[in-house]
């Protein structure tokens, strides 16, 4: 009877979604068929239950699944609803809780506390609430989470869409492609993960700050704020990464582009100089230190769970030097791992697929380069956002498997740029110099 009502709650909550996007303006995509934005949010809600199925079969211990273990734990917040509403509204909201009196509530839950904790902020809470606020509309059932998470992603995709078509001038299918269909970021923003939220707050700041740029209103403000707090708390890096250079981008639209590559250097300089002396400003975060610790972590962290995704990478060491030479091999193993040739489970083999077809459309690119006029504000953010994204990833995560989750955010601005580089005239041109040698040679036989 239980499964029954989930399924019907689901629907519900599908349709429901369905004819918000196809009803509300902020979900129409100027050169996109109206249907296509449905068929996606369905695509992705497809693929966020399959991914709860994989998770369910490669961990059936629901304390290692990430999927379902915050969901788990948001029940004891969610409860507090119902005996004592004002325990629920300060641990949802952060008011004062930090107590000994709510240990009452947080140790029963497994994953409040870190095994390794440190003095970066928990992302892990920002997904416990997040479940236990979309309880009060699931009744408790997991598939509805799934469709909320899809329907919040895929808020996140149009905004970034709307960002990117406003910057470039290429092909709308390609555009769309970029942002959409790229198979890890359909498959891991899906899910009941902080990915998605995460992309909610990566398309929400930079959408509303460019519309904030071009004409002030309160709501574009409080889009913004919400989502630069969102996305300090989720994925801290991202944030550090995106910020400086989305205002250089800014900088630049302001000034008609003048001097670009320098506003960028300059940008870039104050970043590196920052970074490796932001203990000066703030003696509790030393950023080098943190770096070697998260590194730590992960590696104690894969060894504990005996994960089989783990690879072998330098120790890092708090220092420039240390991080500056093993910067290159960081960007590389983003980029490339897992690759076919590894040993892996089925679940990574499809993440060597899709990076071996990122790999042959960047040799594509190559072979069909086309720079000229392409190097606005807007692809240098693009480049840099992805360069720094990858190495922070690469310098602090020796899992694969972990790997191929942290880095969607940046796949959409690396696509992207890939399309950008690519000349398309140059490729139809070689492919109707084919068909014709090709037609010469088969009329010779």
């Amino acid at each position: 009877m239980s499964l029954f009502v989930e399924i019907l709650l689901t629907l519900f909550y599908l349709c429901l979604f369905i004819y918000i996007i196809i009803k509300s303006s902020f979900f129409r995509l100027e050169g996109v068929n109206k249907k296509a934005l449905p068929v996606v949010f369905i695509i992705k809600v497809a693929m966020g239950t399959l991914l709860a199925l994989v998770y369910s079969y490669y961990y059936p211990d629901r304390l290692k699944a990430d999927v379902f273990k915050y969901f788990d734990d948001s029940k004891i917040m969610f409860d507090a609803l119902f005996h004592k509403p004002l325990d629920f509204f300060q641990m949802l909201f952060g008011i004062k809780n930090n107590t000994a009196y709510f240990d009452n509530y947080y140790t029963l839950m497994n994953n409040w506390y870190r095994q390794y904790e440190t003095n970066i902020y928990n992302d892990s809470h920002i997904i416990i609430r997040f479940n236990a606020i979309v309880r009060i509309f699931s009744f408790g059932f997991f598939s509805v989470h799934t469709v909320f998470m899809s329907f919040i992603a895929l808020a996140g995709q149009t905004a970034l869409y709307k960002f990117f078509r406003k910057n470039v001038d290429l092909q709308t299918s390609l555009v769309f492609i970029s942002v959409f269909l790229v198979p890890s970021v359909i498959f891991w923003s899906s899910g009941v993960l902080k990915e998605g939220l995460l992309f909610f707050g990566l398309g929400f700041f930079i959408y509303y700050s460019y519309l904030l740029i071009q004409r002030f209103s309160l709501l574009n403000m409080l889009w913004v704020i919400f989502s630069l707090i969102l996305l300090a708390y989720l994925k801290f890096y991202i944030l550090a990464s995106l910020l400086p250079l989305l205002l250089t981008y800014f900088w630049c639209v302001k000034t008609d582009n003048r001097k670009k590559h320098l506003k960028y250097g300059i940008t870039i300089m104050s970043m590196i100089i920052i970074g490796f002396n932001f203990q000066l400003f703030f003696p509790d975060y030393n950023l080098m230190k943190i770096m070697v610790n998260k590194q730590n972590d992960f590696f104690y962290l894969a060894l504990n769970q005996n994960s089989g995704s783990l690879f072998f990478v330098e120790k890092l060491k708090p220092d420039f030097i240390s991080i500056l030479r093993n910067a290159p091999k960081a960007f590389f193993n983003v980029f490339f791992l897992p690759h076919i040739f590894m040993k892996q489970s089925v679940l990574s083999f499809f993440s060597a697929a899709e990076n071996t077809l990122l790999f042959l459309l960047f040799i594509v690119t190559l072979l069909n380069f086309k720079i000229k006029d392409r190097v606005n504000s807007f692809f240098l953010l693009c480049l840099f956002f992805t360069i720094f994204t990858f190495i922070l990833i690469g310098l602090t995560t020796p899992v694969y498997g972990a790997i191929v989750r942290y880095k969607i955010p940046a796949l959409p601005f690396m696509v992207l740029l890939l399309f950008l580089c690519l000349d398309m005239d140059k490729i139809k041109h070689r492919i109707v110099l084919f068909k014709k040698y090709f037609y010469s040679k088969t009329k010779i036989l």
